[in-house]
């Protein structure tokens, strides 16, 4: 019969126990102990022999472990040179791991009510972290799912998305606000937290997908509200992160159709850059204007002429990239650039020998900014649904009136800062490659980035980092000719 100083020292062992297996790596740590106890080692394995915790046991533990799989037992004693060996199925569960001990002192384990304390407790900590693997699996494969939804909404799959949506039971909100929002400490969890302080704030209203391409970024789709009520959503969410988990800015777009998702996601990305810049640290994309809308059917023909080798295109051999296949990496590259291997979830040497296929069937240099524009506009074009009228080439369409309109509203706010207007323009012509502007110019590439960041709040669009207001400057000098 055990002493009342034993039962106090098993009841200590046994809340020392308890408060390991409620860590962080509750299961390590009580593994540890219980090498520590036996003065060797100890190791967790799944029925196929395989180890759970630590991930690297000695040899001596898996070779105890296949040995009991030879004999059909899961639980056993003996002894090995100077080691004693003790296995021990944790628990009745048919699936329960192994516990294998190996060490000078094994009887200190093997003692009850040592044993039988230590493998309770011990199954506890296993079901936990079962537990908690498989809500992690449950959301890795969510967040899979939204960001396939993502996917489709850019190329236009929009009956897809909707049934996929819809296997999460999470319809997306048609028609939406697009919200880009950036997490400014971007450690592990953080962008979590922020995703559910939204959904909390906007009631469910807000359709979460983490962005694959920017780790940062948030881009939910947030069904419409009022003026009101958005900005106190936009006030809330970011006083809680402020006072959370750091600071965040957010950009939105204006409210389009789902079917204009890519439209929203660019209006909110520039909207964000103008939202990094104010004291509010969040904007809402004011400057609709758009050169596909004023060109309207007049640019069809171009466009398709622009495009005709990609849509005409028939793979050679099954294996080779379809047309459909080229077309996303094309979108992809004029929205993203070299990111766009993150988006597409190929590798950076696949996403080159794309573009040069792509460059060849198009008669483009992918990496030439003036061809990047005429294709980014080309497709926005295709995808218009204005009535086809007949027009000209590229040229005569910038000559239009409303076109010069449009490239006049987009310059004015350049208008009085000669220095800015002139430091964009050599950025272009460089392709906006930095070093080479930098040269142009006589500056070094420090003061070009500054120049071209104060450009961006005055302009309230993203420069740097989003190529598409790049395409619509290099159109816009175009289409004035030095006439401004």
């Amino acid at each position: 019969m055990p002493s009342p100083g034993d039962e106090r020292d098993c009841l200590q062992r046994l809340r020392q126990m308890q408060r390991d297996a409620a860590e962080p790596g509750g299961l390590r740590r009580l593994l540890d102990r219980f090498a520590a106890e036996v003065d060797g080692h100890a190791a967790l394995f799944d029925q196929a022999g395989r180890p759970i915790a630590p991930g690297h046991p000695p040899a001596s533990l898996t070779a105890a472990v296949r040995r009991l799989q030879r004999e059909g037992t899961r639980s056993a004693v003996a002894r090995e040179g100077r080691d004693q060996l003790a296995a021990f199925a944790i628990s009745a569960e048919p699936d329960a791991p192994t516990l294998v001990l190996a060490g000078t002192a094994i009887d200190r384990f093997t003692a009850e009510p040592r044993r039988t304390d230590s493998l309770r407790v011990l199954t506890l900590a296993w079901q936990a972290q079962q537990a908690q693997d498989r809500w992690r699996r449950i959301d890795e494969a969510n967040d899979q799912v939204r960001e396939a939804v993502l996917h489709l909404l850019m190329d236009g799959g929009l009956t897809a998305a909707h049934r996929a949506a819809a296997a999460l039971d999470d319809p997306l909100p048609d028609p939406m606000r697009v919200w880009v929002i950036e997490v400014g400490a971007i450690e592990k969890g953080e962008r979590d937290a922020v995703a559910e302080a939204l959904i909390r704030i906007t009631g469910g209203r807000a359709w979460m997908i983490k962005c694959p391409v920017y780790s940062g970024h948030l881009i939910p789709a947030v069904a419409p509200m009022s003026y009101q009520e958005e900005q106190a959503c936009l006030r809330e969410l970011v006083a809680t992160a402020n006072a959370t988990t750091g600071r965040i800015s957010v950009g939105v777009s204006t409210s389009v159709p789902l079917r204009d998702f890519p439209t929203g996601y660019q209006q909110a990305f520039h909207a964000l850059a103008h939202a990094r810049g104010n004291a509010e640290r969040f904007a809402t994309f004011r400057r609709s204007h758009d050169l596909a809308a004023e060109i309207g059917g007049h640019g069809h023909d171009w466009a398709r002429r622009v495009l005709a080798g990609l849509e005409e295109f028939e793979p050679d051999r099954p294996q080779d990239p379809t047309r459909e296949d080229l077309r996303g990496t094309l979108v992809s590259w004029l929205m993203f650039h070299q990111q766009a291997s993150r988006h597409l979830k190929i590798h950076r040497n696949t996403l080159s020998a794309r573009l040069h296929k792509i460059g060849s069937l198009l008669g483009r240099d992918l990496r030439r900014l003036p061809d990047q524009a005429c294709l980014e506009l080309a497709l926005r074009l295709r995808a218009s649904e204005s009535r086809p009228r007949s027009a000209g080439d590229l040229d005569d369409l910038l000559r239009r009136e409303e076109v010069r309109r449009w490239a006049v509203q987009l310059l004015a706010p350049l208008r009085d800062s000669p220095q800015l207007l002139e430091t964009v323009r050599t950025w272009l012509l460089a392709d906006a490659r930095s070093t080479p502007a930098a040269e142009a110019l006589g500056i070094s590439s420090a003061a070009l980035r500054k120049r071209l960041i104060r450009a961006e709040q005055l302009l309230e669009r993203s420069l740097l980092h989003s190529p598409s207001l790049s395409y619509d400057l290099h159109f816009a000098f175009r289409a004035l000719d030095g006439t401004w």
